[in-house]
């Protein structure tokens, strides 16, 4: 490892506010990379890495608590301060999902021949979020789009939630009720005797991952409030690869294993650490371009691979060949996931810079003229979402 960088004065917090946070920023679109990978890896039937997909989204929010309370907290002061953060997360989240969840339709109705059932209802509630409030994965549109419905209910609750950060007790006291919440609910639903299967539905939903969005808050506060020391460039790398050994390593054969006894014990707390030593790696240099790439393909690459995968092989594989991918070539099947990768890369950094990146500054226009209603500079995603 690296030396330490020289510890850096604390800033103030107006400075800080307009800083981006690079090192986040590598570490979501790392997380964007490997749930695609998972996805991939595991649709065509190559490997199945559990520990990517469940973690990969749990570092998201981890990212997303870390990431608002570094540039909201606070800030959430005045009347209307709320509403205002809500129509903006709204409006970060909400333009490519939505046009997604229009085109999703459209391949499964040409799929199948009809319209999916109760269709005007799961518009309604994916155009809001609402669906996070219940049964995540069953009423979201988009796969994957079960994490940004209860992302938007923790996004309901984060004006509360900030306000406890800077008593040290209160933050302490509700962080441990948290953990115990979750924990219990693991135990519950996935760790039941009727195991992961039986209980996935009822696992992924708020209370499922609360720990993590609250944790991740509490590592934002502090990283504005006392940015004291930070980590080298060659440091911050020996972290994320040691981070990615971890979950490649203490992958289990069974899903749900992951998340259960010392090895969930484990990566439940590696992700905390994770985000805590990435919010503090010094990245500058050629490095800081790439970073900032990372951070902006995180949400349109987490979202646009499986329409690029499913688009595939529902309307094109079927024209070219009757293998079933499962069964094609090993060579093809790598590079098929190649090439979805990388389109959705290309695709996500498109529509970062001419629909999502305007649209958050029109919004900033629309909701200018208070503090709260600023949009920050560090667009945090999930966190997925930024």
């Amino acid at each position: 490892m690296s030396p330490q960088v020289p510890a850096q004065p604390a800033l103030p917090a107006m400075a800080l506010a307009a800083q981006r946070v690079l090192g986040w920023d590598v570490l979501r679109g790392l997380c964007a990379l490997a749930v695609a990978s998972y996805h991939l890896l595991y649709w065509q039937g190559i490997a199945t890495l559990h520990t990517l997909g469940s973690y990969g989204v749990y570092l998201f929010f981890v990212l997303s608590g870390a990431s608002l309370a570094y540039n909201y907290s606070g800030r959430l002061k005045r009347s209307g301060d709320a509403a205002t953060f809500l129509l903006t997360r709204w409006l970060r989240l909400a333009p490519l999902h939505g046009i997604l969840c229009v085109v999703f339709i459209g391949f499964l109705a040409a799929r199948d021949g009809a319209l999916v059932d109760l269709l005007a209802l799961r518009l309604l509630v994916n155009a809001t979020f609402a669906f996070g409030l219940h049964d995540p994965t069953i009423w979201a549109l988009l796969i994957g789009g079960w994490s940004l419905g209860i992302e938007f209910v923790y996004y309901l609750v984060f004006p509360v939630l900030v306000a406890a950060l800077p008593r040290v007790g209160w933050s302490i006291a509700l962080a441990v009720a948290l953990c115990l919440l979750q924990w219990h609910w693991i135990y519950a639903t996935v760790g039941s005797a009727a195991g992961y299967e039986a209980g996935a539905i009822a696992y992924h939903q708020v209370p499922g991952f609360v720990a993590y969005f609250f944790g991740g808050c509490i590592i934002g506060h502090w990283r504005r409030a006392a940015a004291s020391f930070a980590l080298s460039r060659a440091a911050g790398i020996l972290v994320w690869l040691l981070m990615a050994a971890l979950l490649l390593g203490l992958n289990p054969s069974n899903a749900g294993d992951e998340l259960l006894g010392a090895r969930g014990a484990i990566l439940f707390c590696a992700c905390f650490a994770v985000v805590f030593a990435s919010g503090s790696v010094s990245v500058h240099g050629k490095l800081a371009p790439v970073a900032r790439w990372l951070g902006d393909i995180t949400y349109g690459c987490y979202l646009l691979h499986p329409m690029f995968f499913f688009g595939f092989v529902w309307f094109v594989l079927p024209r070219l060949s009757s293998v079933d991918i499962t069964q094609a070539p090993l060579a093809w099947r790598w590079a098929l996931l190649a090439a979805v990768l990388a389109l959705s890369c290309v695709t996500a950094a498109a529509s970062e810079r001419w629909l999502e990146a305007p649209l958050r500054r029109w919004g900033k226009r629309v909701l200018g003229g208070r503090q709260a209603a600023r949009e920050a500079p560090y667009n945090d995603a999930t966190s997925i979402s930024s």
